[in-house]
């Protein structure tokens, strides 16, 4: 099956989005809807296909996708957000999923969103956040043990999820913000740094023909790209930043047939 991703359209009460601090001046959903226009441009010049569902304008954050779902191996788990007002999401995305392939859904206690959850390799790293609870790492890992998954919890700090300050480039090479999370934590893989003060600058996309899409308004996270022995494509996503957004966090992504890369 060639690469895909399910995307989720802006909806104009985008401009109530959960942040941690308040938005000043207010979140602007057109800019927004703007950028993940171009963004799901830039995924189909990578080589992903793209479906996009609508927005739902009683769910401002619908179009953080990412944390509704996280693919395994032939299956997917709908997850359960950490924050409540987020749960009404999980529907849409898991029917629009089970079209595709096999999909179980969490279970209370646990809560999960999958933007604590990186996938390097065989191990899943899953951070331990406040949206991201002990039951929902262990109901993730029962999930993924049958496709031969190890689950690894990294504590982070100062971030909303994991992937907010650590992701990868390719199977053997992860992007961190040490400010934020350990390079410890991913033991023997080749860890490069991502400068300055945002860890959102350690939030990239592995594209199918194995480019990387880096923050446009982040040339921090362009430069360690390069200079780790890839090519950065920029991409416009700064108002999306502003609502605790990173370029993870606005599609769900499969890269079956992903070309081989490195540096």
């Amino acid at each position: 099956m060639a690469p895909w991703a399910v995307l989720r359209a802006v909806p104009d009460s985008f401009r109530d989005c959960l942040t941690r601090r308040p938005a000043d001046p207010p979140l602007d959903p057109m800019r927004a809807r703007r950028q993940h226009q171009g963004y799901r441009a830039l995924l189909e010049s990578g080589g992903f296909s793209t479906r996009l569902l609508p927005a739902d304008e009683a769910h401002p954050d619908c179009c953080f996708i990412e944390d509704t779902a996280v693919l395994v191996g032939e299956a997917a788990l709908a997850t359960r957000p950490g924050h409540a007002s987020r749960r009404g999401e999980v529907a849409p995305v898991a029917a629009a999923l089970a079209a595709i392939l096999p999909v179980r859904v969490m279970e209370s206690p646990a809560t999960l969103d999958g933007g604590d959850v990186l996938r390097v390799g065989q191990r899943l790293f899953v951070g331990e956040s406040e949206r991201t609870n002990a039951a929902g790492r262990e109901a993730l890992a029962r999930f993924a043990a049958p496709y031969g998954f190890a689950m690894v919890a990294v504590p982070i700090t100062g971030v909303l999820h994991l992937k907010s300050a650590a992701t990868a480039l390719d199977e053997s090479t992860v992007l961190v913000f040490p400010g934020a999370v350990s390079p410890d934590a991913f033991a023997g893989l080749r860890v490069v740094a991502a400068e300055g003060d945002d860890p959102e600058a350690a939030n990239v996309v592995r594209l199918p023909d194995t480019r990387i899409l880096v923050a446009a308004h982040l040339p921090q996270s362009a430069a360690a790209v390069h200079a780790a022995g890839f090519t950065p494509v920029p991409c416009e996503v700064s108002e999306l930043a502003r609502a605790d957004g990173g370029l993870t966090c606005l599609s769900i992504r499969r890269r079956a047939g992903l070309a081989t890369a490195g540096p």
